[in-house]
């Protein structure tokens, strides 16, 4: 993948310094307040943090790009765009990045899930208009969403330190280095015509706009969520990097 598309991909995808959570974790359409919740309560494992000074920093940083500018954008998104579009815009996204959950799940020897994510991206791209209807999905296939982070964490590699990444947010290193992983295996970065070639199945204009209609499609979906847990929380760092630490042991085990 050419460094200026990454970087881009990167810049837009800031929505993530306030999730808990990666975007599309399964294929279902809005995230559960009170399984985000649970998360926070059931959460009884110390976040190694040595870089805590500087994640604050740069989670106050993030917190103030969402504030004035994300979170606008992703109201107006939720006013202006009618929920039928809003269900069809996640269900191409979630389609898009299927062929990462098919690689990782593959390598976790997670046959099932494999066969599944296949499944539900092929009729989504064929029956579903390229990933526009979740057909598979009404049909009772679903998946469970797999990262490289996950794979790591799966052959027993540590999460190593809590990082908040600028544009990015709540990581850890062997998720963020799973996530490097991610974005060079994805579909959206395959050459058509040869390796090393410049030429991609998706230019570099329109991964731009993905990146960037799917961090206000996400952010949407997470409006009511991230407005009640700033309410009730005391400390809204340490609230959402317990969050974030849990699901992702979760998601791990299962």
């Amino acid at each position: 993948m050419p460094k200026n598309i990454f970087i881009k991909s990167i810049s837009l995808a800031f929505l993530l310094s306030l999730l808990p959570m990666k975007s599309y974790a399964k294929t279902q359409d809005f995230y559960d307040e009170a399984e985000f919740e649970s998360y926070i309560e059931e959460n009884q494992n110390v976040v190694y943090d040595p870089f805590e000074k500087y994640n604050r920093k740069v989670f106050a940083f993030n917190d103030f790009i969402d504030r004035y500018f994300l979170e606008f954008l992703a109201k107006e998104y939720r006013k202006d765009i009618p929920k039928p579009a809003r269900k069809i815009v996640r269900n191409f996204l979630t389609n898009l990045s299927a062929p990462i959950s098919v690689f990782n799940s593959l390598l976790q020897g997670k046959g099932e899930n494999s066969l599944a994510t296949f499944s539900n991206f092929l009729i989504n791209s064929t029956v579903g208009i390229a990933g526009l209807f979740d057909v598979a999905s009404e049909k009772g296939i679903r998946y469970s969403k797999e990262d490289f982070g996950q794979t790591l964490g799966f052959y027993g590699v540590k999460s190593g330190p809590f990082l908040v990444v600028p544009f990015i947010g709540p990581s850890n290193i062997r998720d963020f280095s799973g996530m490097t992983t991610d974005q060079i295996i994805s579909p959206t970065s395959y050459n058509i015509s040869e390796i090393g070639g410049k030429t991609y199945l998706i230019g570099e204009d329109n991964l731009f706009a993905l990146t960037f209609v799917g961090a206000v499609d996400t952010r949407e979906s997470l409006i009511d969520i991230i407005e009640d847990v700033k309410k009730d929380s005391f400390d809204y760092y340490a609230t959402l990097r317990s969050a974030y630490n849990q699901r992702r042991i979760n998601e791990i085990k299962n």
